[in-house]
């Protein structure tokens, strides 16, 4: 297969695939959503169903996962020629959250209420127990502190009227945390307070959804896909049923304009078209 050429742009088509870039700002996630310890949380004066969202929206920073593939080298098949073979698929094995913390503290009450459920403080002695040296831990059962993860990452325009969205769905499996960081104060100017905390996960699940705001259901299969494709990209829902376009998809431009409407009194001539439609052909 021959590589490929160069290929000219015209500067609209530049704009049109380079000046739509993704930005870093613009994500959600949640760590909240179907925990088993909603009610030891709830001991300690947080409402998941009130609190969840402050915990959530709190996030200030985070990453979208990465991955690597394992391989084995393999010298002998071919004379010379070494070659890698993959054999397993590495996951990060964490992922660092940094959290804003408000006044009254809960985005920590709910980390370290997290950790505490892990190990057993609170639900194997209480609180006061714990000030006596000699007593010990008793962790929980993993799958009742484990916990889904979910980060999506979107665009500004999302759930713009006529706008084509994608977003990106990140599900980290089986997370809990690991480490929380621990959270300098000082007397020098003040800043805001922030928290972060590593947690570990058994491996993500990442999916991209596409939306579209009133341009019909999001395509389910290829074929829908194809057809979705030339609707949207056509800018109408309604452009095969377009008399003035012969009720068919388009592919030459010279063929839209024989199959239009007459063109009113006033308006351009037929000579005047073609010649118009030569020009932009031959560029």
């Amino acid at each position: 297969m021959a590589a490929p050429g160069p290929k000219q742009f015209r500067m609209s088509e530049l704009k049109q695939k380079l000046l739509r870039p993704a930005q870093t700002s613009v994500y959600m996630v949640d760590i909240t959503t179907g925990g088993g310890f909603a009610k030891f949380v709830g001991q300690r004066g947080l409402n998941l169903g009130t609190d969840g969202e402050l915990i959530n929206i709190s996030c200030c920073e985070a990453s979208l996962p990465g991955s690597s593939l394992a391989t084995h080298e393999v010298t002998n098949d071919y004379h010379g020629v070494t070659e890698k073979m993959a054999y397993r698929r590495i996951y990060d094995d964490s992922i660092d959250l940094t959290f804003y913390v408000d006044h009254q503290y809960k985005v920590i009450e709910y980390l370290n209420s997290w950790m505490n459920f892990v190990v057993g403080e609170g639900s194997t002695f209480n609180t006061e127990q714990y000030k006596d040296p000699t007593t010990f831990y008793r962790m929980n059962w993993p799958l009742d502190y484990r916990n889904d993860i979910y980060l999506t990452k979107f665009e500004k325009d999302f759930g713009t009227k006529g706008s084509m969205n994608a977003t990106l769905k990140y599900q980290f499996i089986s997370a809990f945390p690991t480490n929380l960081v621990s959270i300098p104060v000082s007397y020098e100017s003040s800043d805001l307070l922030k928290v972060t905390v590593s947690f570990h996960y058994l491996r993500y699940v990442r999916t991209r959804v596409f939306s579209a705001t009133n341009m019909g259901s999001v395509p389910q299969t290829p074929s829908d896909q194809a057809v979705f494709n030339q609707v949207y990209n056509n800018g109408t829902d309604s452009f095969n049923a377009n008399p003035d376009y012969g009720g068919g998809s388009v592919v030459d431009p010279a063929q839209l304009f024989n199959n239009a409407s007459p063109v009113s009194r006033g308006g351009f001539t037929d000579s005047q078209i073609n010649t118009a439609i030569s020009q932009e052909l031959s560029v």
